[in-house]
């Protein structure tokens, strides 16, 4: 296994952005030479032909297309397995989360075995929605309360993670949507692997993305799973 950064990149329906989006990772992140893979979750849109366009300007770029959609967790342990670094980073492909700062992030994976980032400082500007504030606040908050996880956020699209981490609990994770992150960083900490956060900046136009009831019913109904799971199943907790 070599050292280098596998940065990984869900993307869906975002043809009108990600060959820019690509463009701008690789650039940005030149330096530490990484290998990106952006993973189409089953677009209908022109994303794959962009991601093509993306491919012949970046040979190194690697690829996974799903034909239909299977939501964020699965893309994301796709583009894994597809991965070849010892360091992971999960960076939502829209670029709300500048990839400017993954160094700094990265810096933190020297004394934790994952680094999750944290937006609540970015958000409490004023420019991000008050509703999506507090909604994340709460949730937050219930999330903290019930897994007792030693960070205080949990859906920011960046994180970084040792490869070991992905190995030993990425396959047993059940849920494929916005829970995901949930389900991912409980069995990680109940695996024994130690986890820290750090603040992030929103990029200009995060506060311009959507939240739907649909999302939000999801989320709550799949952390309402991964908390029977936790109180039920033997091996979830330490």
């Amino acid at each position: 296994m070599t050292q280098r950064l596998s940065v990984v990149m869900p993307a869906y329906q975002l043809g009108d952005v990600i060959e820019r989006n690509i463009s701008s990772v690789f650039e940005v992140l030149a330096p530490l030479e990484p290998e990106v893979v952006v993973i189409d979750d089953g677009s209908t849109d022109d994303t794959a032909v962009a991601i093509a366009r993306a491919k012949a300007t970046h040979p190194g770029l690697v690829t996974v297309r799903f034909p239909i959609n299977r939501g964020k967790g699965r893309a994301l342990l796709a583009g894994f397995e597809a991965s070849s670094g010892s360091r992971i980073v999960f960076l939502d492909a829209d670029l709300d989360l500048p990839p400017d700062q993954i160094p700094d992030v990265l810096d933190h994976l020297d004394g934790a075995d994952i680094v999750v980032g944290t937006k609540r400082d970015s958000m409490a500007t004023g420019a991000y929605p008050s509703l999506r504030r507090l909604l994340s606040r709460v949730f937050a908050l219930a999330t903290g309360g019930v897994f007792r996880l030693p960070v205080s956020e949990t859906q920011t699209g960046l994180k970084a993670f040792r490869r070991e981490v992905l190995e030993a609990v990425g396959g047993k994770v059940r849920i494929d949507r916005y829970a995901f992150d949930i389900e991912l960083l409980v069995r990680a900490r109940a695996a024994g692997f130690s986890m820290v956060e750090t603040p992030v900046r929103l990029g200009g136009r995060a506060s311009e993305s959507s939240l739907r009831p649909s999302m939000m019913w999801s989320l709550a109904k799949d952390t309402g799973r991964i908390a029977w799971w936790w109180l039920t199943e033997p091996g979830f907790r330490r």
